[in-house]
């Protein structure tokens, strides 16, 4: 991973002591370098070999290239340094480190890379396995020097603005004062089906259980008390369901549904659309298009559909789905399911928002968005008192019943720390 472990972070506090001992500046941690340093200590546990020609022949000038560090103008220059110690018992892993540190500075040519004044830049792989029939803890440190800027990892989590949400929809009376130009229309008192014109209607209707169509122009339906069927058609329309149980299909267009009371459902079809469930246990279906679904009170489903969806659950346990497209998801208040679905998806965490669930985590394609009042600003605090590993994923437990759980058997910690970001 690019960002350093709480362990190897350590180890680079020992080396800096070391050169500050002799007055030398401390190396700050390049990301390239860690990069190319985790992935030898991993290769050498993996083929059992303890070397610098790493996986190919590869040599390490090479490896730290390929990593992406800046080898640029005529002083630029590369160090490694290998070590790995036996681990016994439990426990942390910091006597281990020191061990390591150790050892290496005892080592003249190892203590060399360390003190040396042409070096600016440091990056370190510590893994735990097995080498030879035996657990240690192996360590690679890659040193750099550059004209270049390379990337660095300054052991904080980078703070971001959160999505931003355009809510402003249009008034009823600044419709009737630039949209309106078809029919107003009513409940039929027998039941018939209500049909707009080709122009924008105004249908105000009543408590009975209608089925209305907006047919061409621009709607404003209103379905009153009972469980109402509005279709919007084509056209910009705006469908509330007021209370009942309701079904609102915007159609064609850029269409606002409103459920309001009463355990509703709401599709938006074409279109980039805005879905309020309001109060009630609703069903949200963005279709195709950006579209915008806010839950509200209650325990809610909710599909984004195709395109670049927000999806909100509000307060409730709710259940979203981002389907294709590159999403945004927020739980809300309750303990809450998740589904990113394909695309890049981002995930957004606030405080008091309960117990969530991310059942299709992609590691290093999907972000998490987290409350800063809920993390600490540092990757070692992170690493060392949120995030736990489970057999079926991982775990951020943040306390007082916050918690974000992602699921995937085999997901580490280091997989999603480059995914993390404080808002």
């Amino acid at each position: 991973m690019s960002l350093a472990t709480a362990d190897e972070r350590y180890f680079v506090s020992l080396v800096n002591e070391t050169r500050a001992d002799l007055g030398l500046a401390p190396l700050r941690i390049a990301r390239a370098l860690n990069d190319s340093a985790d992935a030898h200590t991993r290769w050498m546990l993996e083929a059992d070999v303890f070397a610098h020609a790493g996986a190919g022949g590869s040599s390490a000038s090479g490896r730290i290239a390929e990593a992406g560090f800046p080898m640029e103008g005529h002083s630029w220059g590369t160090a490694e340094n290998l070590a790995y110690v036996g681990v016994s018992g439990g426990g942390d892993l910091r006597d281990e480190v020191r061990q390591l540190h150790s050892n290496l500075v005892d080592s003249p040519s190892h203590y060399e890379n360390i003190v040396s004044p042409r070096m600016d830049y440091i990056g370190i792989g510590l893994e735990v396995g097995n080498f030879q029939g035996h657990t240690v803890l192996m360590a690679t440190q890659n040193f750099g020097r550059t004209t270049g800027q390379p990337a660095l990892d300054s052991g904080m989590l980078p703070l971001v603005s959160p999505p931003a949400l355009d809510l402003d929809v249009q008034t009823r009376a600044e419709w009737l004062a630039e949209e309106f130009d078809g029919a107003l229309r009513g409940s039929w008192a027998d039941g018939r089906t209500i049909l707009g014109t080709t122009g924008a209607d105004d249908m105000r209707l009543g408590t009975g259980h209608d089925l209305a169509r907006g047919g061409d122009g621009n709607d404003w339906m209103a379905g009153g008390a009972g469980h109402d069927t509005l279709y919007g058609g084509a056209g910009h329309d705006r469908l509330i369901g007021g209370a009942g149980f309701d079904l609102l299909v915007g159609g064609d267009g850029n269409d606002t549904l409103d459920g309001h009371r009463g355990n509703d459902r709401l599709v938006g079809g074409n279109g980039h659309d805005l879905l309020r469930g309001g109060a009630g246990n609703d069903a949200l279906n963005g279709g195709a298009g950006h579209d915008t679904l806010l839950g509200g009170p209650g325990h809610d489903r909710m599909t984004g559909g195709a395109g670049f969806d927000y999806l909100n659950g509000g307060a409730g346990f709710d259940t979203l789905r981002g389907g294709a497209g590159n999403d945004t998801l927020i739980g809300g208040v309750g303990n809450d399911l998740l589904v990113g679905g394909s695309g890049r998806d981002t995930f957004v965490f606030r405080d008091g928002h309960g117990a969530d669930r991310i059942a299709d985590y992609q590691p290093g394609i999907d972000r998490l968005l987290i409350d800063e009042a809920l993390m600490p600003g540092s990757v070692a605090g992170l690493l060392d008192n949120v995030i736990r590993e489970t057999d079926t994923g991982l775990v951020l437990e943040f306390g007082d019943g916050d918690r974000i759980t992602l699921d995937g058997r085999g997901l580490t910690a280091e997989d999603i720390i480059d995914d993390i970001f404080l808002i």
